[in-house]
């Protein structure tokens, strides 16, 4: 065990303290029993029979017309939701399973068959946005962009457009490989519509390992790392603003809820990228935390599938419970940047929410603030400047 003295209090109630956009303080929690049920499967536990769901030649035709309903109505995409985006009450339900599941069996599902539509891009996000309303009713805005709608995409050779000098990019903008992490506070489901999937011998696998079975690993064998994962002194490097200094938020990689582990671990903010480096100003993370960054990684990658993909598909994703990677992509043609492209939201479902420790609560609320406008936009048109949450993910 290590150095922390741990409290035998609920983690809903221990968990007590004002969260602020500076610091996230609490003493570290008791450790919650190991998870038992389907939330913690290991790789050759996972198949795309467990996870797929094809649309029916009548659904399709459903969500065509609702489609063309749009059209006629002149609804923007920001205002595509339930009331405008007319499914049955069949596919409805159909598509209201699909979020009950993701909350409390494996935490991944996949829809298929959209590629059979053969639509615009500005269709294609209305029936992502369209479909996920009935799965998800909440999406989420980030503070730093305004958007609700990212691309993921390799901009490397997109214009850097004036004020973007000397900026880098995220992640999500270039065809690197990216670690195990889970998109911190970026929202509860993370979904992804695979637009183009970049060819044969592209690159850019997706891989799935489920926290749940990271966590009863370590309690059996390193109890110490999830105290080190439960203390709030980790120290997260937020961009507030592209010039400007960013700020110091200390806080944990791990929560628990209701004996729920919550894993929000991503290693950008803690220890920089080569394209955003850290902060000069930034204190580096301890032998401890390093280590703690280390042994999951590892056991993610021992416990890990790779999720089937086609082009088309809508990838739900539970954020709380799964970490995700994906391998580096733009390897067919290094001379030209790769078409590979995928479409990103953040959701959350009321009904099948888990709750959130009172210590973390504010800050996975806020991108679900009420009246915050967000962008839905077609084409990414400034990936320097308009990054969705740049300081939360992988």
């Amino acid at each position: 065990m290590s150095d922390y003295t741990l409290s035998p209090r609920d983690s809903l109630d221990s968990l007590r303290g004002n969260s602020t956009t500076s610091s996230i303080l609490s003493a570290p929690d008791a450790l919650a029993p190991p998870v038992a049920g389907p939330r913690a499967w290991e790789g050759k536990e996972l198949d795309s029979s467990k996870y797929v769901t094809e649309f029916t030649t009548k659904d399709l035709e459903e969500i065509k017309v609702a489609l063309i309903h749009l059209t006629i109505d002149q609804i923007s995409r920001e205002a595509v939701d339930k009331t405008t985006f007319h499914l049955s009450d069949e596919l409805a339900t159909k598509l209201a399973g699909i979020s009950k599941r993701v909350h409390t069996e494996e935490g991944v599902e996949v829809l298929r068959g959209l590629q059979a539509l053969k639509i615009t891009d500005n269709q294609s996000i209305m029936v992502f946005v369209g479909l996920c309303s009935y799965i998800a009713s909440l999406r989420a805005t980030d503070s730093f962009a305004n958007q609700t709608l990212s691309h993921v995409r390799d901009a490397r050779n997109d214009e850097v457009k004036p004020g973007a000098e000397g900026l880098g990019l995220a992640g999500s903008k270039l065809p690197i490989a990216m670690d195990f992490h889970a998109d911190r506070f970026s929202g509860d489901i993370l979904a992804m519509h695979v637009r183009h999937d970049g060819g044969a011998g592209d690159g850019g696998d997706q891989y799935v390992a489920s926290a749940q079975r990271i966590y009863n690993e370590l309690y059996e064998t390193e109890p110490g790392v999830l105290e080190t994962m439960l203390a709030p002194n980790w120290p997260f490097e937020i961009k507030k603003n592209h010039h400007e200094p960013p700020v110091l938020e200390m806080g944990p990689v791990l929560f628990l809820s209701k004996g729920r582990p919550i894993f929000q671990i991503v290693k950008a903010p803690l220890v920089g990228t080569p394209a955003l480096p850290r902060h000069h100003t930034m204190p580096d993370i301890t032998e401890k935390q390093k280590h703690a960054l280390e042994v999951v990684d590892e056991l993610a990658h021992r416990f890990a599938a790779k999720l089937e993909r086609q082009q088309g598909d809508i990838q739900l994703i539970h954020n709380l419970s799964i970490l995700h990677a994906r391998s580096a992509y733009g390897l067919a043609s290094k001379a030209q940047p790769s078409k590979r492209h995928l479409y990103r939201l953040f959701l959350r479902d009321p009904e099948n929410a888990w709750e959130k420790p009172q210590i973390c609560r504010e800050n996975f609320d806020d991108p679900f603030t009420v009246g915050r406008k967000g962008e839905i936009p077609v084409f990414d048109t400034d990936a320097y400047r308009k990054i969705s949450g740049c300081e939360s993910h992988g």
